[in-house]
């Protein structure tokens, strides 16, 4: 990284430093001298020497990631879409002081041909010149002096990933914080998902707690608590009414040699606001096994959710709005794929099954395993089908089978930050979606660079 940023300092300063020079320029007077241009060398080379000690409080961070995607997700028909994208992100910190920092982080995604998330005219068109920088988070970080806790403000990610994502796992505005009391560990916030028009009752705000306690090296556990408090009409929880979701979970991790064992469970209860007519319950449970040897790992992953079998329709999940459900298995179309950028997602078992009412029961093995000469494979392979293809709150479905997925990436990283890879999913699908549905697929050719420190910033 450091030959590169070499590479690129001297016409980016020489850019910086001689074009106010030459602005600056009277009317008339001739072209710069060789001795001018030494002037500015100079002036160059001290630039970037200061650049180089990296003494500035501001750091910037960031990846870029191409991708070529084709993918047939359609159970219908064999038709199959393919495009490209790419997504660059920056994150921007500055350390005020040991105790204040300021974090901003950007991304611009921009699917070739296509508008994608810009909001200009052009962006990912010909002319790519709209403007589509996103805000993903900025926020202050309090580090409480003399302590162990920390408060942060502002745009911020949070999300459930001991239960797999399924309530959130988004950025959002808000107040944060984090410590320890005794043994166990703290978290907690509010955060404003919908302000509407400043009125009290047509809010949509997002509390919750966590506290995990350790008490041995290879055994702790956590309880979550959390609340989506939601006065709006239109609900942002997929309800589309008043209500007040409130969530309850617990887990446990336990290792054991070279064995993980690990579990949670997260109920949530709906009480309707105006009426009882939203009110209902459900539960999902996730157990995992997971084995590592030298540089392998493999895990195994169960996960159930029962059939919404009430006459109301309300004891389901409701549809996340951040839509990162089940990503932590190497998968693509029934699982969440890991590295989307503006494509399918996948996840067609969360969203074909359990929030429709169906339930969701699956069975999945993943692993990953580092080659020699850096070359690396991830895979994954899942079974899934519905609780209940006939419960009282849904239509009755062909079968219950959802189908199988089986999914591989093989890449090679170079340089240390950049690495190429190919990753394929195929799925087998079942009879829950008609008598011969059509198999679907999913191929990405990526060169994703992760996330490096780049440069002082002075």
């Amino acid at each position: 990284m450091s030959k590169i940023f070499k590479s690129i300092s001297a016409p980016l300063a020489i850019a910086l430093v001689a074009t106010p020079a030459l602005a600056a320029e009277p009317v008339g007077r001739a072209s710069p001298t060789v001795e001018d241009l030494k002037v500015e060398i100079n002036q160059l080379t001290a630039e970037v020497e200061e650049l180089k000690k990296g003494d500035s409080p501001f750091t910037v961070n960031g990846y870029y990631r191409l991708q070529a995607t084709s993918e047939s997700l359609d159970t219908t028909d064999d038709n199959s879409t393919a495009f490209v994208d790419q997504r660059l992100r920056a994150k921007i910190t500055g350390d005020l002081n040991d105790n204040v920092s300021l974090v901003w982080y950007g991304e611009v995604d921009s699917p070739w041909g296509e508008k994608g998330s810009c909001q200009g005219d052009n962006c990912g068109k010909l002319s790519a010149d709209g403007v589509g920088v996103e805000t993903k988070n900025a926020y202050a970080e309090l580090k409480v002096p003399n302590s162990d806790w920390k408060v942060r403000a502002g745009i911020q990610g949070y999300g459930f990933g001991k239960y797999e994502s399924f309530v959130t796992n988004d950025d959002m505005n808000g107040v944060s914080f984090a410590g320890n009391v005794g043994m166990a560990t703290l978290t907690g916030g509010w955060f404003k998902w919908e302000e509407n028009d400043r009125d009290s009752a047509d809010d949509v705000d997002f509390y919750m707690l966590s506290a995990e306690l350790h008490p041995s090296e290879v055994f702790h556990y956590g309880l979550t608590g959390a609340q989506i408090s939601n006065s709006s009409q239109a609900a942002l929880n997929g309800t589309a009414a008043r209500t007040d979701d409130n969530y309850f979970g617990a887990y446990a991790d336990f290792t054991y040699n070279k064995m993980a064992y690990s579990g949670s469970v997260l109920y949530k209860k709906s009480s309707g606001r105006d009426s009882d007519a939203t009110d209902g319950d459900t539960y999902m449970l996730n157990l995992y096994a997971q084995r590592h040897w030298g540089n392998a790992s493999l895990k195994i992953h169960g996960i159930y959710i029962p059939a919404d079998d009430s006459s109301n329709g309300a004891d389901r999940f409701a549809a996340n709005q951040s839509g990162w459900e089940l990503n932590s298995s190497n998968l693509q179309i029934f699982g969440t794929d890991y590295y989307y950028n503006n494509g399918s997602q996948g996840a067609k078992s969360v969203y074909d099954a359990a929030y429709q009412g169906y339930g969701l029961m699956g069975l999945i093995v993943s692993g990953d395993q580092e080659l020699s000469n850096d070359y690396y494979l991830k895979y994954g392979t899942g079974y899934f089908r519905a609780a209940d293809d006939a419960p009282d709150s849904a239509a009755q479905a062909n079968g219950s089978t959802l189908g199988t997925e089986v999914a591989a990436q093989l890449g090679k990283k170079f340089a240390g930050v950049y690495d190429i890879s190919l990753r394929g999913s195929y799925g087998f699908m079942g009879d829950f979606y008609g008598d011969d549905p059509e198999d679907t697929y999913k191929v990405v050719v990526a060169s994703p660079r992760y996330g490096r420190r780049l440069v002082a910033l002075h």
